[in-house]
């Protein structure tokens, strides 16, 4: 990632020379595919082209994908961090820091659901567990392994299964005395 040492003009630009997309790619830890995936989706603005047609990157871009590499370990999407980066290339943090408080709210309640739903697979995970190990194994004669239901369900299913034949039976009579 970019080094906080690194110069730049008052307008934004760097005031040093122009790095090509192989050394913004080793620079930055981003994939040239990803630098150009990143230009495409508009989280990098358009890079100038070298006479030879070259892609042409500054400092300044070394700190945007910075930025995106720590909005992507905060788990934000790609829309978000594009509009983060937008409003992040005004020279003041008034519309970006607004912004990224919402996002950031955005994403702690996600994660405190993500937490709830997955303490709630945990348990039941141990329940299921526990439930197995208490049961010794037994020959199903279902032709699969049933360990994985409580028992009562297959239970349920063989006693349903002869009525429910019973009752399509006697409709299937009713049906034919008319």
């Amino acid at each position: 990632m970019a080094s906080p040492s690194i110069a730049s003009r008052a307008d934004g630009r760097s005031s040093s020379p122009p790095l090509t997309i192989g050394d913004v790619a080793r620079r930055s830890g981003f994939s040239i595919r990803a630098l150009r995936f990143y230009e495409r989706r508009g989280l990098l603005p358009a890079s100038g082209r070298s006479p030879g047609g070259y892609r042409l990157y500054s400092e300044a871009d070394l700190g945007r994908l910075e930025f995106i590499q720590q909005a992507k370990t905060l788990g934000l999407a790609l829309d978000q961090i594009r509009e983060l980066v937008e409003a992040a290339r005004e020279r003041s943090c008034r519309r970006a820091r607004p912004l990224l408080l919402r996002v950031l709210d955005e994403r702690i309640t996600q994660a405190s659901r993500q937490i709830h739903a997955l303490r709630r697979l945990r348990d039941t995970l141990q329940r299921r567990r526990r439930a197995l190990v208490g049961r010794p194994p037994t020959d199903h004669g279902l032709g699969y392994c049933a360990c994985l239901t409580d028992g009562r369900t297959l239970i349920r299913a063989f006693e349903i299964l002869p009525r429910r034949k019973r009752l399509i039976a006697a409709a299937r009579a009713a049906a034919t005395a008319f």
